[in-house]
């Protein structure tokens, strides 16, 4: 048997209440129909803004995990200290990477259910899940595959038990957001088949091919809504709190040093695109939101799984130490004006010469 790869026991985090407790006996039994906005039974629900709960009542507690490959493992630490504070949602909502957090935990929100995630993200390897040959190289650069790589790898890690069979048996209502390739608008599934829903969602465009449920054909959640606050709000939340993967989050006091080579700049400027949309998504929903710290992208890869331990690690400390003293995200002030460059003119503009 392993050692434990967070503290065994609950940390004492608070001298005061945490934002949001909701007792363990409110949790909903992890068999029959769960309330959160599923709509009708096994099929895709397009969210893509915000409007009226449907049939959500007053206070309901989101938790939204963002995606980010390997990056999300801090996202298992998180979670961790979270439910030793008491924090319990009402829904989870994640996408790509996250989504697969997110029902892994919904289905089993206990710490010790935390510990078995946290045991598969620190074993996990990159030929695990996303497995390359020089076949399906040539196939998919060819045109004759939509991936790069095979997600049978990833389908016998969801269903060796991580996750329930159906997305409804979640003790906690349980929502992956994916995309459509069709339209690009994201399209919120909420209940059917658990594994063909993360498959879904973590298709990866180029890497993994997409997967057709009820005659769509859906990728990874990450490319329409890597940070569904938007859907979680449309699925009843008043209270969001943000569980991210990618860093630096926007109000960090330090940015990242820029890291060095094409790969990892390219990576590097999709990181910040995905953030900002972020930021604007988080600033604009009408509910109270929080978001946690994220240790960053020092491993910049997202299929390097190498620093996983230490990401979960990090994710549990920084989220111990931002449980003492929470903050919502500010309502954003007006954007200031873009910074112009003034050069001086050496040289008539042509055609004024």
């Amino acid at each position: 048997m392993t050692a434990p790869l967070l503290p065994p026991q609950p940390s004492q985090l608070f001298q005061s209440p945490p934002p949001r407790v909701q007792p363990q006996d409110d949790i909903r039994p992890a068999a029959g129909p769960r309330g959160g906005g599923g709509g009708d039974s096994g099929r895709p629900e397009d969210a893509g803004d915000p409007g009226k709960p449907d049939g959500a009542g007053e206070g309901r507690v989101a938790f939204v995990l963002q995606g980010g490959g390997s990056l999300a493992a801090a996202q298992v630490g998180m979670l961790r200290a979270l439910t030793e504070a008491g924090v319990v949602p009402d829904l989870v909502v994640g996408a790509s990477a996250g989504a697969l957090n997110a029902v892994a935990y919904a289905s089993d929100p206990t710490v010790a259910g935390i510990e078995r995630v946290a045991a598969v993200w620190a074993a996990m390897r990159r030929k695990d899940v996303a497995p390359l040959s020089p076949r399906a190289l040539v196939g998919g650069l060819i045109g004759r595959q939509d991936g790069l790589a095979s997600s049978a790898g990833l389908r016998h890690l969801l269903e060796s038990g991580l996750v329930v069979p159906l997305l409804e048996q979640t003790v906690i209502a349980a929502h992956v957001v994916t995309t459509d390739l069709a339209t690009g608008h994201p399209v919120v599934l909420s209940d059917g088949d658990a594994v063909e829903a993360l498959l879904a969602t973590s298709a990866y465009p180029g890497v993994f091919p997409p997967v057709t449920i009820e005659g769509r054909r859906l990728i990874d959640g990450g490319v329409s809504a890597d940070t569904p606050v938007r859907q979680a709000e449309s699925l009843g939340a008043t209270t969001t709190y943000v569980l991210p993967s990618v860093g630096p989050t926007p109000s960090a006091a330090t940015p990242e040093l820029v890291p060095r080579g094409a790969f990892a700049l390219a990576l590097r400027a999709v990181n910040q695109i995905l953030g900002n949309a972020a930021w604007a998504d988080m600033s604009a929903v009408r509910g109270t939101v929080y978001l946690l710290p994220t240790p960053g992208s020092a491993t910049v890869n997202p299929f390097d799984f190498r620093g996983t331990r230490n990401l979960i690690a990090t994710g549990y400390r920084l989220t111990v130490d931002w449980l003492r003293d929470p903050a919502p995200v500010p309502v954003p002030s007006p954007a200031p004006s873009p910074a112009r460059i003034r050069r001086p003119i050496t040289a008539p503009a042509p055609g004024l010469a």
